[in-house]
């Protein structure tokens, strides 16, 4: 098999290049246009080739073109410089661009030789990248705030008590945390989020019931109204209803046209009077509910325990 000559297989490789490797002369006319190039511009060789480069400019950088043959008379050799260059579709190509000078046999510049990359997949993962990691940032953040709440507003008698407490509200965090990560970040169904709430205080099922249509609450919404359903029934097992035996609970919620309402209805005791100060679950109600979401709480103090009415705004609940 015959070895190719230096030209040919220099133009053999230039023709199999996954690169665009193009030819120009000083006034910006194409002289090669290889199928790479074809690729990833739209143009083939035969519309290329006599035609002017600037045809690739999109608008608002005409002038780089110019501005990089200018380098390149002064001497400079442009690597791996990021530009945009337009498809001939219309779209924007993201590029990667190396320009090297022609000089004749005689040493004097007659043109540039162009490699360019499409690294526009790349450009979109690292878009991708730096939007998670501002994301999962924001998520610490927001967890951290919540957990130093935790910590700033319990109170106990000894610090025993106030171990179990703590662990008890950063353990049910972090089981909504969990179930929303497991979601892809969707967030959390209001029955599944009940359910995790809840769970703590009434392991066998009985004692506390929720329904209502099914309604999908974003990550930060989840954690929001997880972490109150939770303070409420921590609320019923030390003071309320599931703290008698024959006490229950119901937690009911609807859609309407702009709120979800809940009902948080506690039965099974007897004489009850309104406390005569907030104590943690109620002030975290109001800090997430009204004060993150924007809801509006509504205590009624019954006979038989508390009705607690919550109104969301629909449009809060998707954070």
């Amino acid at each position: 098999m015959e070895a190719l000559s230096s030209p040919a297989m220099l133009a053999a490789i230039i023709e199999s290049s996954n690169d665009a490797i193009i030819s120009k002369t000083l006034d910006g006319t194409v002289t090669s246009w290889n199928p790479a190039a074809e690729r990833l511009f739209g143009y083939t060789a035969a519309e290329m080739v006599g035609s002017n480069i600037a045809i690739l400019a999109p608008a608002g950088r005409e002038a780089e073109m110019p501005s990089l043959l200018t380098r390149l008379k002064q001497g400079e050799r442009i690597s791996h410089f990021e530009t945009l260059r337009r498809h001939k579709d219309g779209h924007s190509v993201e590029i990667s661009l190396t320009v090297s000078p022609i000089h004749d046999a005689d040493g004097t510049l007659i043109g540039a030789s162009k490699i360019a990359r499409d690294i526009t997949q790349r450009r979109r993962d690292e878009r991708q990248i730096s939007f998670l990691m501002q994301e999962v940032d924001h998520r610490a953040k927001n967890a951290l705030a919540v957990v130093q709440s935790i910590l700033r507003l319990t109170r106990a008698d000894t610090v025993e008590d106030f171990v179990s407490l703590v662990e008890g509200r950063i353990a049910a965090l972090a089981a909504i945390h969990s179930q929303v990560a497991s979601r892809h970040w969707i967030g959390i169904d209001m029955d599944s989020l009940a359910h995790i709430s809840f769970t703590p205080f009434d392991p066998g099922g009985g004692r506390v019931s929720h329904g209502g249509p099914q309604t999908i609450l974003g990550p930060q919404a989840s954690q929001a109204v997880g972490l109150a359903l939770y303070e409420l029934a921590g609320n019923a097992a030390r003071f309320g209803a599931l703290n008698h035996p024959d006490g229950m609970v119901d937690l009911s919620w609807r859609e309407e046209e702009d709120t979800l309402a809940l009902t948080w209805h506690e039965q099974g005791l007897r004489d009850v009077r309104p406390p005569t100060r907030k104590g943690f679950g109620l002030t975290v109600c109001q800090l997430l509910l009204a004060g993150q979401l924007g809801g509006r709480l509504t205590f009624d103090w019954q006979d038989g325990g508390l009705a607690l009415g919550i109104n969301l705004p629909r449009g809060n609940l998707t954070l």
